[in-house]
């Protein structure tokens, strides 16, 4: 089992009290806005109804994309606020707490990228050395910051036009078989109609499962790592199946490790890096998982219910 240590915690927090900032509701800001010299803090519970909170208003944090529009970037400090807070409390971390499934509740970047598959691309493009003639054209200076340009692009081609939504995201983690499997609900066409003149939907909608598995999955300390293995896309339940590609791209198995080392940002095709790939946990307790990635990015999951 994992815990932080090295932090200093206050009187009122070990005599298992709470207590909030004071006056802060009167200057008409949030309650969990913190001054970097103050020390307070709320409870665990407290903390994690906030961190709901703004999960919901911002539709998990995905309102807060500045791809999208800049706007609601207030909820983004409030949100780092009550994270921090709460990652700074006892948390033992350990297989036994962090076993089974847990929902995607909040990601302060795009939601797909809590997928050990674009976990596995994040740190493939970042550790490779150089930065080629494409990402040089695209703007990108700085090698270990690739996949932040990779990962915007996706976005604008799968999202775009609103084509295509992100549906329910889990994880289950199965220490004893060392795997876990994430799954990623897509709806295409959610409404699709004539502006102004429509009423009714020009197109079904369709949709799927993305199911991703990784193996080798260890945790060392506070950290999951695990290696990229295959993923398949299945039926979304209550969503019609993809027409004409379904019956050869559905319900089956693509592996990944054997295609993934022999890319070239990977070192292929002669010597290729398995898809690795790593998350950091910062806090966990019976309802709640808030992890890392190696950008420093945010995930808040929950129990299901």
């Amino acid at each position: 089992a994992w815990s932080p240590s090295g932090v200093h915690f206050p009187a009122q927090l070990r005599a298992g009290q709470h207590f909030l900032p004071h006056g802060l509701r009167s200057q008409g800001r949030s309650p969990l806005h913190v001054e970097a010299s103050s020390a307070t803090i709320g409870t665990a519970a407290e903390l994690k109804t906030k961190i709901l909170q703004i999960a919901a208003l911002s539709d998990r944090g995905q309102r807060l994309n500045t791809l999208v529009a800049p706007v609601y970037q207030e909820l983004r400090t409030e949100m780092k606020h009550a994270a921090d807070l709460l990652c700074a409390m006892p948390s033992t971390i350990d297989e036994a707490t962090l076993k089974g499934e847990w929902e995607l509740v909040y990601s302060d970047v795009e939601l797909f990228r809590s997928s050990p598959f674009f976990l596995a691309i994040e740190q493939a493009l970042d550790t490779s050395p150089g930065i080629p003639l494409l990402g040089k054209w695209l703007g990108i200076t700085d090698p270990t910051k690739k996949s932040a340009m990779f990962f915007k692009l996706h976005q604008l081609q799968v999202l775009s036009w609103g084509a295509s939504t992100v549906g329910r995201i889990s994880q289950t983690l199965d220490f004893e078989t060392k795997e876990l499997t994430s799954t990623f609900d897509t709806l295409l066409f959610g409404l699709t109609v004539i502006p102004i003149l429509g009423w009714f939907k020009l197109l079904p909608t369709f949709g799927g499962r993305v199911v991703t598995l990784a193996d080798r999955m260890e945790l060392k300390g506070n950290v999951i790592e695990m290696e990229l293995a295959k993923t398949q896309v299945v039926d979304t339940p209550g969503v019609s199946r993809i027409p004409f590609v379904s019956g050869l791209l559905m319900d089956r198995w693509y592996p990944v490790k054997p295609v993934w080392k022999l890319l070239p940002w990977n070192g292929g095709p002669f010597d290729g890096r398995s898809p690795a790939c790593k998350v950091t946990v910062v806090y966990v307790d019976d309802s709640m998982r808030v992890t890392k990635d190696r950008s420093g990015a945010l995930y808040v999951y929950m129990r299901p219910l």
